[in-house]
């Protein structure tokens, strides 16, 4: 396997890690959630096919699943993952601002007062 797909597929396999097995970093640090908030709940009740509630907390699972294994089956295609990871992208930045403009402070897109920030800060 070439070197260039390599990392690609790479750093396609650790977004979707990333955003469903990892305590969120970006949280962690500022108690804004990121784009990828909420994705592991999302997949618990998609795993439980309650759907609604998937959607709920994270309408872009689904899509990302099918482009997580879209990406594994192209993987010799470069230019084709690459793409995708840009549509990706940008759908994870445009429904992460919609989602903080309606949702934000407010359930599934709330204020994590459990972060570095506020723990420095709340001293001061």
């Amino acid at each position: 396997m070439d070197s260039q797909k390599t990392k690609t597929l790479g750093i396609v396999l650790i977004l979707f890690l990333l955003l469903l097995f990892y305590k969120c970093p970006i949280q962690s640090v500022t108690g804004l959630p990121c784009p990828g908030c909420n994705m592991k709940t999302s997949l618990y009740y998609l795993l439980h096919l309650n759907i609604n509630k998937s959607l709920y907390y994270h309408a872009l699972l689904i899509p990302t699943l099918i482009l997580f294994v879209v990406c594994i089956v192209n993987y010799k295609n470069e230019q084709r993952v690459k793409g995708i990871l840009i549509v990706w992208c940008i759908l994870m930045i445009v429904y992460y601002m919609y989602r903080m403009i309606v949702y934000f402070p407010d359930s599934p897109m709330i204020y994590s007062k459990n972060n570095l920030i506020y723990l420095i800060f709340r001293h001061v």
